[in-house]
């Protein structure tokens, strides 16, 4: 049997496997919630750090967050940004709505880690605490659309635009290179007016420019900043839209 340790929360104590990150939050939502095989999308990882990150700067920068702190929680995301610890986020899509599980489990892997970096046993939250530190005014209902959104600014930048500009970019070439190619044209299954190979198909002129237009359009459809909170109001928000745009830009996740 592996070894396990005690870890608390509001509802109690919990027993986690000694080698895991993860808290009791994470572990009740393992042993309640695990249904089916769909684990949050690994892209979520990620765009959490970015948040995490984000609001840590925020919170230090408006004197909330304490240097030592700051640092940990920053050099914890900055390892998950990296690719490790992403084994540590087990949880299942299904769960509880909102989210909430999944943003306590960032929250607490982060905790511990830095637990780990500071020389402090795992669960002592100390010196950086899962909600009063990593999740300083934040909400669920907050982090995980913002978290949605900057992962899907990730995935348009390094993922959809390029895929777009290869595919216009062979149109492009295949039209150039089948420019004098003379063929008969097809309508309602008749002969037609010939036509150039170059201009049929993926590579008529029509067809080619919505291509090249519409890779544009996904640049200045991400919304930035973070949302309203549980009931849409925006109570106990901070605004981490710079941040969080300056944490894209500079992360390993999104190069600039």
């Amino acid at each position: 049997m592996a070894d396990m340790r005690r870890e608390t929360d509001s509802l109690g104590v919990v027993e986690v496997p000694a080698d895991k990150l993860w808290g009791a939050q994470t572990q009740r939502s393992l042993e309640h919630f695990s249904i089916g095989k769909d684990l949050i999308p690994r892209e979520m990882i990620t765009a959490y750090a970015i948040l995490k990150k984000a609001a840590a700067a925020a919170n230090h920068a408006s004197n909330r967050l304490g240097d030592q702190q700051y640092k940990l929680i920053v050099q914890t995301c900055d390892e998950i940004l990296a690719g490790q610890h992403h084994d540590m986020f087990p949880l299942h899509v299904w769960m509880t709505g909102s989210g909430t599980q999944f943003n306590m489990n960032v929250n607490e892997v982060i905790s511990n880690r830095c637990c780990q970096l500071a020389g402090t046993p795992l669960g002592s939250k100390t010196p950086v605490h899962p909600n009063d530190h990593v999740n300083m005014a934040q909400s669920s209902n907050d982090t995980f659309p913002s978290s949605m959104y900057i992962a899907a600014a990730v995935n348009l930048k390094q993922r959809l635009i390029p895929a777009v500009t290869a595919l216009h970019d062979a149109i492009s070439a295949k039209a150039q290179e089948w420019r004098n190619i003379v063929k008969i044209g097809r309508t309602h299954m008749q002969d037609a007016t010939p036509l150039t190979l170059g201009r049929n198909g993926p590579a008529t002129p029509g067809c080619w420019r919505t291509i090249s237009s519409d890779r544009r359009r996904p640049s200045g459809s991400v919304p930035p900043g973070a949302g309203g909170t549980a009931v849409g109001t925006g109570i106990n928000r901070r605004r981490f839209a710079e941040a969080a745009v300056a944490g894209i830009a500079g992360s390993p996740a999104c190069p600039s």
